[in-house]
């Protein structure tokens, strides 16, 4: 996935628009993306990404998320 790439895809999870994925976030676009079994697990795996520990991705987490 090339940078663009990963920028619609961060885009299109964080639905407010602040430059940030939260929890809530995240697991819907975990739906969206037809995850299935146990969501909950899967999206607190993902947030270790939250280098900073605020409780959200920002984009340079998330780009290190999905590489």
């Amino acid at each position: 996935m090339n940078e663009a790439e990963l920028r619609a895809l961060f885009d299109e999870i964080d639905k407010d628009g602040d430059g940030r994925i939260n929890i809530v976030e995240l697991a819907e676009g975990f739906k969206a993306e037809g995850a299935h079994g146990h969501l909950s697990e899967e999206v607190k795996k993902a947030m270790t990404a939250d280098a900073n520990h605020d409780g959200v991705l920002d984009f340079d987490e998330f780009r290190t998320l999905l590489k």
